[in-house]
């Protein structure tokens, strides 16, 4: 199919997705809709039928089901073992409110696929039973605030690869793109400020930043073995998973039901939706039938270089995805004779971060929606107001003088 079919197909099953959230569709089926309209439309069945063994065929691929086994394995015996309730015990003996924010980003600083699923566990209690939220205000909050860092925090796979594309260090990437970070935390506190302003949540009895470093010692030893010792990620997640199972020593029981919850059904379907759907835009040529048709508009070049990255990140709901597919396509334009500038390079990497907090089937709000047996409307609502503010800033700034 030509490009001009493709972007009218791609838009007409994100619409048809917009129905079915409407319609109170569970993930599950809202996102199967998108992917049958999609095939649909671009006749694309044997591709879909390929991209679907692609899935099972590369290891790229089946390693993000054995992140999130293992990433929910971990989470499951923190729960059990009562260490992501002193976590958040100790950020709300902080504050209330900083409780509900701060314990997703403090999860958020270390990257592995779905995890906003380990600060969703974590803050169920926190968020219910003593905030009162609705499951999608709590949804919303987990969601956006478990991302704040992408844009500042080198360690993310995006600015690995945004890095290697131009050629610098992650550490140079994140020193120019940072000020989406603290827009991104403006955005979350300005559109959650109703309701955070008549909240009434308790204060809770805890250890104050002794516990919260106390609770973080999984993650921080998963950081100190990945990217001190430069273990693989994965193997640093096994690894840690190991010890805290020999430290905690969870009886069978405690095992079982964090084995129940990192191997549940419909988490990894959802996984295998939304890896079925980004291999299936690479196969129609999606990528490049975009670049195509903004490439030839007479938009600013700065709109151009924001909406490739954010539509592209949209589409498959990957950091991942977006700065493999979307920085390449621009990094001409971006870099040229008298070096990066930086200016648009903060505008690109800013609109693939908010395309992925946009889409529907990024895993992060697909799951912690699933889990907080919300819909995905009013979050992804939430989420848009908050990528509206964050955007008016970072385009205010990537102007200025650096």
């Amino acid at each position: 199919m030509h490009g001009l079919g493709v972007l009218l197909a791609f838009a007409a099953a994100y619409a048809a997705l917009v129905v079915a959230v409407a319609l109170r569709a569970k993930v599950m089926t809202a996102i199967a809709v998108l992917i049958l309209v999609y095939a649909a439309l671009t006749w694309s069945w044997a591709e879909a039928g390929r991209a679907l063994v692609e899935v099972f065929d590369k290891w790229v691929n089946l390693r993000v089901f054995v992140y999130i086994f293992f990433s929910m394995l971990l989470a499951g015996i923190l729960r059990e073992k009562g260490i992501l309730d002193l976590m958040v015990d100790s950020a709300g003996s902080i504050g209330c409110r900083f409780s509900l924010a701060a314990v997703p980003a403090m999860i958020g600083l270390m990257p592995m696929p779905g995890g906003a699923l380990v600060s969703a566990i974590a803050m169920k209690k926190r968020y219910f039973e003593d905030a009162k939220l609705s499951r999608e205000w709590a949804t919303y909050l987990n969601y956006w605030f478990r991302h704040v860092w992408v844009p500042s925090w080198p360690l993310f796979q995006s600015m690995v690869i945004t890095a290697a594309v131009f050629g610098v260090e992650p550490t140079l990437i994140a020193s120019h793109t940072w000020p989406a970070t603290l827009a991104a935390i403006i955005a979350g506190l300005l559109v959650a400020s109703p309701i955070l302003a008549r909240l009434k949540c308790p204060r809770l009895e805890g250890s104050g930043m002794w516990g919260l470093l106390e609770s973080l010692s999984p993650f921080i030893l998963v950081a100190v073995l990945a990217f001190g010792l430069h273990v693989n990620l994965l193997y640093s997640l096994i690894i840690t998973v190991a010890v805290v199972a020999a430290v905690l020593r969870p009886n069978r029981e405690q095992l079982s039901r964090a084995l129940r919850l990192a191997t549940s059904p419909r988490i990894h379907a959802i996984i295998l939706e939304a890896l079925l759907f980004k291999n299936l835009l690479i196969a129609t040529g999606a990528p490049q039938a975009l670049m195509h048709a903004l490439g030839g508009s007479s938009l600013p070049l700065g709109a151009v270089v924001y909406l490739i990255p954010f539509i592209l990140g949209l589409s498959a709901g990957g950091e991942t995805f977006f700065a493999a597919s979307a920085m390449p396509l621009l990094a001409g334009v971006i870099a040229g004779p008298q070096g990066v500038d930086w200016g648009l390079m903060l505008l690109a990497y800013t609109g693939g971060y908010l395309g992925v907090m946009a889409s529907p089937v990024h895993l992060c709000i697909a799951l912690t929606a699933d889990y907080y047996e919300s819909g995905l409307g009013r979050p992804l609502g939430l989420s848009l107001a908050s990528i509206g503010v964050t955007t008016l800033i970072v385009a205010l700034l990537a102007w200025l003088p650096v």
